[in-house]
């Protein structure tokens, strides 16, 4: 794999990790009243955290194993992967951001 996709992949795991460990602080008032998120707060985390999890895994599981992209077709799908990590951590930031 071309170095600068592993650099771009690794930060957005690192970028999207950080944005559900910055929802959940965010949407829980700093744990002050227990584990209780409201509803919407939860529903987000389901819609957007399960799958930013699964993509979380599935990625340290490909850069683990030192997948190397077959031609352009691979590295699209790379991107798509990256892509998809960044638009639910940008997602997962702003409305953690308007949970405040």
């Amino acid at each position: 794999m071309v170095k600068s996709v592993k650099i771009l992949w690794i930060s957005a795991v690192v970028v999207n990790f950080a944005s559900i460990v910055f929802f959940f602080l965010l949407t829980n008032h700093w744990l002050t009243q227990g584990l209780i998120m409201d509803i919407i707060s939860t529903v987000v985390l389901q819609m957007f955290g399960i799958p930013a999890a699964a993509l979380i895994v599935a990625s340290l599981c490909i850069l683990k194993y030192n997948w190397k992209p077959s031609g352009w077709v691979g590295y699209t799908g790379a991107l798509i992967i990256i892509a998809a990590l960044l638009w639910i951590a940008g997602y997962m930031f702003f409305f953690a951001w308007l949970a405040i």
